[in-house]
């Protein structure tokens, strides 16, 4: 059964599953996972949680950095406020809400812009136990010169990432590099120790957003 929570202006509707050990975040663009959520939850045996509602570009950037393409609004920086949010506020009131377990084993799934900041609180913060990265924003202006400054924490979870074959052909010099810049994101999880998976499949950023979303749940809930 689904329900609906509002928080902060985020939208969180939510999807229980008989499992109260199991609970995945999905940070997600637009309202229209209402159709999959239910059944979702069901063939994975994971509580889900689609949130919306959020300053998209800003919340996600982790730090200031130039518009993209050119033209486009900066990037505000707003990760560190948005991640205090989710930690102090959304994720108690809704696993409080849903009857979760304390020691429930959380997951966290982004898509695009909210791919990369589910890897960049995942090398902060242990709140999540795996992530899923989507298309992950990996581009953005000193990403993986950070990651490659950073001392890759111990990870018990894993790390799932996906990007569509075509997403390195786009015109926006910033977006094509988007392959090069996962590749180089996964040789540093993999030497670190860390579990993690990458599948290309066919396809643009905006490809196929439901099967890939399952492929992500394949993944972390049933290969395991």
């Amino acid at each position: 059964m689904e329900q609906k929570i509002e928080i902060d202006r985020l939208h969180c509707l939510c999807s229980q599953s008989s499992c109260k050990s199991k609970i995945a975040y999905i940070l997600y663009p637009m309202d229209m996972l209402a159709d999959w959520i239910e059944p979702a939850a069901e063939k994975y045996g994971v509580t889900i949680v689609v949130i919306t509602g959020m300053d998209w570009e800003n919340v996600f950037s982790p730090w200031k950095a130039p518009g993209v393409p050119k033209g486009s609004p900066d990037f505000k920086g707003e990760s560190p406020e948005f991640l205090d949010l989710l930690r102090e506020s959304v994720i108690p009131k809704i696993e409080s809400s849903l009857g979760m377990n304390e020691d429930v084993e959380r997951s966290l799934v982004g898509v695009s812009m909210s791919g990369l900041f589910a890897l960049w609180e995942w090398m902060l913060c242990d709140t999540f136990h795996n992530i899923a990265s989507l298309s992950g924003s990996f581009w953005y202006e000193g990403f993986v010169e950070w990651m490659k400054s950073q001392t890759i924490p111990h990870k018990t979870g894993k790390g799932y990432f996906l990007l569509g074959d075509k997403e390195s052909n786009s015109k926006v010099k910033a977006f094509s590099t988007v392959g090069v810049d996962t590749q180089e994101i996964l040789k540093l999880l993999h030497t670190a120790g860390i579990d993690v998976e990458f599948q290309s499949v066919p396809g643009d950023h905006y490809s196929d957003p439901i099967p890939r979303l399952n492929k992500a749940f394949t993944a972390l809930y049933t290969n395991s």
